[in-house]
């Protein structure tokens, strides 16, 4: 569902040429440097109106037992369009310069080996997710997706608040709810969420957050009715944010996943699905609405896949037009190659519907050059070349990825590849790299680790050599 990356699904500076992976630069900027402590506080680094640890979580959180402040943890990785722009504009506020000392911050790409410790602590529903956690690791606040400035804010608040003891009803039961989502208890999550919803005022300024937390519980448990009531209930009430694009994406597809489900419930799924593509057509319509440029086109992108699957194929396409000329203009409009990677997928994505991949080559040949040390602009254009049936530029761009690729995201690229051999029709050479996707997935630290995506690997595997059924 969410192009957030659900499940994979947080932050690099803003780099030029072929500076150091922004795996090491966390929420680059041209302010002034900011004064940072001495001692086990010194390694961090100031970027912008943040001093930032860089894939060094234990540094960190010796940093914020010696000065008694919250860790803020931003769990990124450079593939994560949506964490890039949190990076390149929410981080780089000049607003945040009178708070950022408050908390000690930490930037960990979690496909990187030194940070699977850490990030096998902390449950990602989607990417990004930030946490605030108390010097003796307690969760404090936590936060998914893209952000405004405010909400960015109000998360932080909220885990100070928590820290402190300072919070009503409502933050209590939504922090319990949080701590029972960093640890994949989805049961006990729900409850709290719905306690929160229950005791807080009206106006609470997290209602929006929680009720998008608890559909997007609702939803990772299987309960697709549930989904829909509480979509039904709440869907007048989430705002304008990000936040309201992706509860609007989600209520068109759990309101999809019923209908299929559950007889006789065709007319209500219609009338949730009718009710959130309009909200959502609203909200992007307003110029006015607080969405960066990137939560735009990812919410263009839900409106179109949902023009698409309601047989709206016009629609659809003039949808997809219309987001083309924001990411180009945005990209057109970028300070720095790393700030153009944001758009990398967003563009690439809209260029394969509109049947003209190829037309990024040179620009995306231009970031991969500008951009030596990352693997995401040679892996997109092995995407490009794929979809457009170049199977042997296809071939070489997805292996000069593969030789930049880490962690998790390795298993990605090279199964990218063997989807290349597969269209080349080369047996052997996808058996080698589905072969290799199972040995990485076997091979990965615990907090990298995951069952689900193994098996599906080995599943990919197995169907090779799987008799063709007739």
């Amino acid at each position: 569902m969410l192009r957030l990356a659900l499940l994979v699904c947080l932050l690099a500076a803003a780099c030029k040429g072929d500076k150091p992976s922004p795996s090491k630069q966390p929420s680059g900027g041209s302010q002034a440097p900011a004064p940072v402590a001495a001692s086990t506080c010194g390694k961090a680094v100031a970027k912008g109106p943040i001093a930032w640890f860089e894939d060094d979580y234990a540094a960190a959180l010796a940093c914020a037992k010696e000065q008694k402040k919250p860790l803020v943890i931003d769990m990124w990785a450079p593939w994560c369009h949506t964490c890039i722009s949190m990076q390149t504009t929410v981080f780089l506020d000049p607003s945040l310069k009178e708070i950022a000392d408050k908390y000690v911050w930490v930037a960990l790409d979690t496909d990187r080996e030194e940070n699977a410790a850490a990030v096998g602590k902390l449950s990602r529903s989607a990417m990004p997710t930030f946490y605030v956690i108390g010097p003796d690791e307690a969760v404090l606040s936590r936060f998914v997706g893209a952000a405004t400035v405010a909400q960015f804010k109000e998360f932080l608040d909220a885990g100070t608040r928590a820290m402190i003891g300072g919070t009503d009803a409502g933050d209590a039961h939504l922090t319990t709810a949080q701590r029972a989502l960093a640890k994949g208890d989805l049961e006990s999550a729900e409850s709290e969420l719905v306690a929160a919803l229950e005791t807080a005022p009206t106006a609470w300024i997290r209602r929006q957050e929680a009720i998008y937390t608890l559909q997007m519980t609702k939803q990772k448990r299987g309960d697709t009715k549930g989904c829909v009531d509480l979509s039904e209930q709440y869907m007048p009430q989430v705002g304008q944010t990000a936040i309201a694009t992706n509860f609007w994406a989600a209520a068109f597809e759990c309101a999809g996943q019923l209908a299929k489900d559950a007889k006789g419930e065709a007319a209500r799924a219609a009338k949730v699905r009718e009710d959130a593509v309009k909200r959502l057509a609203a909200v992007l319509d307003d110029q006015e609405a607080p969405l960066s440029v990137d939560d735009r086109v990812e919410g263009l992108g839900y409106l179109r896949d949902a023009q698409d699957e309601l047989g709206k194929k016009a629609e659809a396409k003039a949808t997809a037009e219309r987001a083309k000329k924001i990411v180009d203009d945005a990209t057109a409009n970028a300070k720095t190659p790393f700030e153009k990677m944001t758009f990398i997928w967003p563009r690439a994505d809209i260029y394969a519907y509109l049947g003209k991949p190829l037309d990024l080559v040179a620009d995306y040949e231009a970031l991969a050059a500008q951009l030596p040390k990352e693997y995401d602009p040679p892996a997109r254009l092995g995407w490009l070349y794929m979809k457009a049936g170049k199977l042997a530029e296809a071939a070489t761009w997805t292996d000069k990825a593969i030789a930049l690729a880490y962690g998790p995201r390795k298993a990605r690229v090279l199964a990218q590849r063997a989807e290349i051999a597969a269209a080349a029709k080369d047996r052997d050479a996808e058996k080698k790299y589905r072969t290799e996707v199972v040995k990485l997935w076997e091979s990965l630290p615990e907090g990298q680790k995951s069952a689900d995506s193994l098996a599906k690997a080995q599943a990919a595997l197995a169907a090779i050599d799987a008799p063709e059924k007739k």
